[in-house]
């Protein structure tokens, strides 16, 4: 349930931190997102599949994640432009969607909730 509730303010902060920067960087950020999401998705309902698919993409892409995210929250305290919303809302909801679901499908499951322990970076 900890994962949960950590995965849940994350959710928050990307939905936040999908906001328009640079072009590069919200592509950049964009692209991470849905690979990220992509990575929760695997396995199906298989939880031991996800933790490694997770775990995986989270060893790899965290920093330079966090890295866009906090830039382009910088740049746009204010919330994300209309064009930015407008061009990637709906795949932001979907990638969040998908990262939530497998939290709450997986948060008692001991693989992933070790695999979400060893990846934490804060």
């Amino acid at each position: 349930m900890k994962h949960w509730i950590g995965s849940a303010a994350l959710a928050v902060a990307l939905a936040a931190c999908g906001k328009g920067g640079g072009n590069a960087d919200v592509e950049a950020f964009m692209k991470l997102d849905s690979d990220k999401a992509v990575a929760f998705s695997a396995g199906g309902d298989d939880c031991v599949a996800k933790a490694k698919s997770v775990g995986d993409w989270r060893a790899k892409h965290t920093a330079e994640y966090k890295a866009l995210q906090k830039k382009l929250n910088a740049q746009w305290s204010s919330g994300p432009p209309k064009d930015v919303l407008d061009k990637y809302g709906d795949k932001m909801k979907a990638n969040k969607k998908a990262v939530m679901d497998a939290m709450l499908a997986c948060s008692n499951n001991e693989a992933f909730g070790k695999m979400m322990d060893e990846t934490k970076t804060e």
